[in-house]
């Protein structure tokens, strides 16, 4: 039987009040409806790069939005291991069932290591052979993951507790606690540090966390991964997760609390132009990059939204027709500017 060990501290409980309270704010927020689709693909795009780059994916991120934005095939296992995990990440509600069972967790795996695997017979399979997790560098173990006869029984018993036992946990926990615990057990040969921050995305998902589309949490790992790895490795003597989710939940205020910047920065812009002006997610993004720049040029257009030249003028000549805009200087150095319209 599985019940996790760990103690609700100051810093837990800080943590978890705001983030329900940045919850809060992003759910309520006018512009989620319209920006909505922009949110969950900028979050998806960078989730995949950040995932794949924590397990040494050598895309960087520009790469990857063009990989994906440009609906390309993918010429590479780099680029494969990528495309994968956008596809699972685009295609959550398909894993989502009420009741989360082991097919669940082997279909993710499944998805996410399609023609990457030596041998395909491991894809969405429990491995049935010992596994080290270490540095490859230095050979040094960090850890010996349960053998494999366990694994099942090991994966039931985590499911058992997921899907009995945690009514009264606030997702967060949650998902903390799935994703050490399937990192711990290593079910697959492969690809288990990517499932196991995939399945945590999903019970967010699944338990009414409406907003976990919204924000990324690989790119907090990433960006001190030896304190993600020290911070998975505090629970492994006495199977404490106390320290481990401390910085999980801090992890997801960290993720969330950008979103909530954007979010009301948006909303703001928006505010301006309330019930007299439609404007779309692009023009919108516009209109923003003008509040951090009081001049701007269509190449800082194309860039910031990684459209073609002939696509960004056609934006400006919305704004301009809307009173919004309006261009300085001739050639090569017209730019834009905003001319404060105030409805």
């Amino acid at each position: 039987m599985f019940e996790p060990k760990f103690t609700y501290t100051n810093k837990i409980v800080n943590y978890i009040a705001k983030i329900a309270s940045a919850k809060e704010v992003i759910s309520n927020a006018k512009i989620i409806p319209l920006y909505d689709t922009k949110l969950k693909q900028d979050a998806f795009i960078r989730s995949s790069h950040y995932s794949t780059s924590i397990e040494g994916n050598p895309l960087n991120l520009d790469e990857v939005k063009t990989l994906i934005k440009n609906h390309q095939e993918p010429t590479t296992k780099a680029e494969q291991e990528v495309l994968n995990y956008f596809n699972v990440l685009n295609q959550l509600n398909k894993y989502s069932d009420k009741i989360i069972t082991k097919n669940t967790i082997l279909s993710v795996h499944r998805d996410l290591t399609k023609d990457l695997l030596k041998n395909p017979e491991y894809e969405g399979k429990f491995r049935d052979t010992l596994v080290y997790i270490g540095n490859p560098h230095t050979k040094e173990v960090n850890h010996v993951p349960p053998a494999a006869y366990k694994v099942p029984d090991l994966v039931e018993e985590l499911l058992d507790w997921l899907n009995n036992s945690t009514d009264e946990m606030y997702p967060v926990i949650i998902a903390g606690i799935l994703h050490y615990e399937l990192v711990r057990i290593h079910p697959f040969v492969d690809g288990n540090g990517r499932t196991s921050r995939l399945m945590a995305t999903l019970i967010l998902s699944t338990h009414k966390f409406n907003i976990s589309d919204y924000f990324t949490l690989d790119e907090y790992y990433n960006q001190d991964r030896q304190a993600y790895v020290d911070a998975l490795k505090s629970a492994d003597k006495n199977h404490d997760l106390t320290n481990w989710l401390e910085y999980f939940c801090q992890g997801v205020l960290y993720s969330i609390d950008k979103v909530k910047s954007e979010v009301l920065n948006l909303d703001q812009i928006t505010s301006k132009y309330n019930n007299t002006i439609e404007l779309t997610p692009n023009e919108i993004s516009v209109l923003k990059l003008l509040e951090d720049k009081t001049h701007i040029k269509n190449k800082d257009i194309q860039e910031m939204l990684d459209i073609s030249p002939q696509a960004s003028y056609k934006i400006i000549r919305k704004l301009k027709n809307k009173e919004l805009i309006k261009s300085v200087g001739k050639g090569r150095n017209t730019e834009y500017i905003n001319i404060n319209h105030q409805p």
